[in-house]
């Protein structure tokens, strides 16, 4: 299983140096207007010192369970099939008007921050994204595994969790993988599932990141997906924005709440606000809520995961 071969990359840390020059491809979907290029960054503005994800402090377990991955008979997908170099996924003119990669190489120097490091990865964004002024931009990044596991200890402890949850070991919501190149953490999690693509597998779930208690809010929400592709040589994070009816737009603390939604209590309590239960009933709202609710969809989301396939 691929699951397997992540594993030894992992405990070993065979070396294969990937240099990547700067350059960008770009494919439209068909119909669609040219929009304007979307900013790139998708770190998070912050004004104090972030805190880094430790790593575990044993590698991955030597043995794991072998991984079912899910399979349909047969899938049928949204939109067209549109590819840029490493990816080819099927795009719906409904969720997005096209796509363009760009090339990063290798960054690890002294002054680099921990989330800045790269051993040279590919960023895909999607142009005219259904949903626009969101805080995150519709992106797939796509990683060699190992490189990055070696360079970044963060890196490391995301595809450990990964691993674990895709060998079915149990896992609650503190044993999620986190993205390693956020300057920030997990706020909350909701609607986890696994789900597989065309050559690789991995977890899904809707979420938040900040460096303070964020509220839920429409603004700052996101469908995050991370994977392995089957051999194990790449390592896979998509950040889509997505937004739930039950929230407010933005995290504005006078930003209307609609019907049946949960209070933010933190600008009312200070710091005796109860986060913890506030996070805990946010995320029991959102479970309950239907995924067709959300915009997009999360059916559509998912099969905008399940149509990739990542080739060299």
């Amino acid at each position: 299983m691929y699951n397997t071969k992540v594993k030894k990359a992992l405990l070993f840390f065979s070396i294969v140096i990937v240099t990547a020059t700067a350059c960008d491809l770009s494919v439209a979907v068909s119909p669609s207007t040219s929009p304007s290029p979307l900013p790139t960054n998708t770190e998070i503005t912050v004004t104090v010192a972030p805190t880094q994800v430790p790593a575990s402090p044993t590698a991955i377990p030597p043995t794991i369970p072998p991984i079912a991955t899910p399979t349909t008979s047969q899938r049928t997908f949204e939109g067209e099939e549109v590819s840029v170099y490493p990816l080819t996924i099927h795009l719906s003119p409904e969720l997005a008007g096209g796509m363009h990669s760009t090339q990063f190489p290798r960054l690890d120097g002294a002054d680099a921050a921990w989330w800045q490091k790269t051993p040279g990865h590919t960023q895909i964004t999607l142009e005219a994204y259904l949903l626009q002024g969101k805080l995150h931009q519709p992106q797939i990044f796509v990683y060699p595994a190992l490189d990055y596991a070696q360079l970044v200890p963060a890196a490391f402890e995301s595809m450990h969790r990964l691993n674990n949850i895709l060998a079915g070991l149990p896992f609650d919501s503190d044993g999620l993988p986190a993205i390693p190149f956020f300057n920030a953490q997990q706020a909350f999690a909701f609607n986890v599932q696994t789900i597989s693509f065309q050559n690789g597998q991995g977890v899904r779930f809707l979420t938040e990141y900040a460096q303070y208690p964020v509220s839920a809010n429409n603004t700052d929400l996101f469908y995050e997906f991370q994977g392995f592709t089957s051999d194990g040589a790449y390592y896979v994070v998509a950040i889509f924005p997505i937004t739930a009816p039950v929230l407010a737009e933005t995290s504005d603390p006078g930003a209307p709440l609609p019907p049946g939604g949960i209070p933010y209590p933190y600008f009312a309590e200070g710091i005796e606000a109860d986060m913890p239960g506030y996070y805990t009933a946010v995320t029991a709202l959102l479970d309950s809520t239907s995924p067709e609710a959300f915009s997009p969809t999360i059916r559509q989301l998912d099969l905008l995961i399940q149509s990739m396939r990542i080739t060299p």
